[in-house]
C-alpha cells in the first residue's frame, strides 16, 4: 500500500463536501484518509474521494469500510478519469515580489517605474490575481523571481484584466486589481508553481 501527504476531499453522491483530509495510504482495492474531526459515516455510504496530485484531481467513487473522526477507510467501487487539471486548481495567496522588468505596447518602461512591486492574491498555473503599488494597464508584461523550496524560476505574465472594487457605502474605489495570464510557460515552471499549489493548500487546511 502507498502512502503519502496528498490532499484529500471527501463528497457525498450529491456533490456535497464531507471533510478534508490527508492520504494515509491508497491500494488496488482500499483507500485511508486521515484527519482531525472527520464526520463518522455509515459503513457501505457511498462517496467519492477526490485525491489531488501533480496531474490534477482523481476521483474514486467508494464505499465506507471504517469511519472515525480521526480515519476513514473506503473501499474502491470505480476510479474515475482526472476531471480537474492543474491549471483549475487556484488557491489564495499573501505573497510579495519586486518586479524586475516591465514592458509596456513592447517597450522596457522599468526605470519609469522604480520600486514597483506586486502582491499576489491567488495564484494557478494558467494565471494570477494580484494588485500593485503602480496603475498598471492592460496588455503590459511584467517578469519576477518565484521561489518554491530550492526552486527559482523566472515567471512572465501580462496584464488582460482589471478588476475595480468600490465600497458598498461610499461608492468610492476602494481597491484595483489586475488579472494576469502567464506566457511561455515550460513544463518545468509549472511543475516548481504546481507544487507551491498543493503545499499551500495543505497549509490552509492545517489552520483550519
Amino acid at each position: 500500500m502507498q502512502n503519502s501527504e496528498k490532499f484529500v476531499k471527501v463528497f457525498d453522491e450529491k456533490n456535497k463536501l464531507l471533510c478534508n483530509g490527508h492520504l494515509l495510504g491508497i491500494s488496488n482495492r482500499i483507500i485511508m484518509i486521515k484527519g482531525h474531526f472527520l464526520p463518522e459515516l455509515k459503513t457501505k455510504k457511498k462517496i467519492v474521494v477526490e485525491i489531488y496530485d501533480f496531474n490534477g484531481i482523481s476521483p474514486y467513487l467508494c464505499e465506507v469500510r471504517l469511519s472515525s473522526t480521526n480515519q476513514l477507510n473506503a473501499l474502491i467501487i470505480r476510479k474515475d478519469p482526472i476531471t480537474e487539471r492543474r491549471n483549475s486548481l487556484k488557491i489564495k495567496t499573501d505573497l510579495s515580489f519586486n518586479i524586475d522588468k516591465l514592458y509596456r505596447k513592447g517597450e522596457d518602461v522599468t526605470e519609469d517605474f522604480k520600486g514597483l512591486k506586486i502582491t499576489m492574491l491567488n495564484l494557478s498555473v494558467g494565471g494570477m490575481l494580484i494588485s500593485s503599488n503602480y496603475d498598471l494597464l492592460i496588455g503590459d508584461l511584467i517578469m519576477f523571481n518565484f521561489e518554491c523550496d530550492e526552486n527559482k524560476i523566472i515567471i512572465k505574465a501580462k496584464i488582460i484584466r482589471i478588476d475595480k472594487k468600490h465600497d458598498s457605502r461610499t461608492r468610492e474605489l476602494s481597491a484595483i486589481n489586475y488579472g494576469c495570464v502567464f506566457e511561455k510557460m515550460s513544463s518545468f515552471n509549472e511543475s516548481v508553481i504546481t507544487k507551491y499549489l498543493f503545499d499551500r493548500q495543505l497549509q490552509l487546511y492545517r489552520k483550519e
